[in-house]
């Protein structure tokens, strides 16, 4: 019986060793940060901030990236990467909405336009 009892012991102590060391090993997702940085600066130039939805969206992934760095310097690199790949995605999504309502403003315009040209009135652009 001592015998079961220290196998098992053994095998709980290599599962613990092999667990800890895993999770110190997790890379630090520099990657990660860069293209988190990047979807952020383009949502920026796209004019995000001007797009009440694309904001929240945009001002989200401005934290997330901050709380990802933070990880980083606490070694929580895994937790991190996670973290980062949301700040990304929320960067993505404040640049498609900034971009889609540049579209439906430039579609109204040329509605606009397609109306005035039938009712025989100056175009704008």
């Amino acid at each position: 019986m001592k015998s079961v009892v220290d196998r098992t012991a053994i095998a709980l102590a290599i599962v613990g060793v092999v667990g800890v060391s895993g999770c110190a090993s997790y890379p630090v997702p520099n990657t990660k940060v860069a293209s988190s940085e990047a979807a952020i600066r383009a949502a920026h130039e796209t004019g995000s901030r001007d797009v009440p939805q694309a904001a929240l969206h945009l001002k989200l992934a401005e934290e997330q990236l901050e709380q990802g760095k933070k990880l980083i310097r606490d070694n929580e690199n895994e937790r991190a990467s996670y973290v980062l790949s949301r700040a990304e995605a929320d960067a993505e999504l404040a640049l498609a909405l900034s971009r889609a309502e540049s579209s439906k403003a430039k579609a109204g315009t040329a509605l606009d336009n397609v109306r005035a040209v039938r009712s025989g009135a100056p175009t704008r652009n």
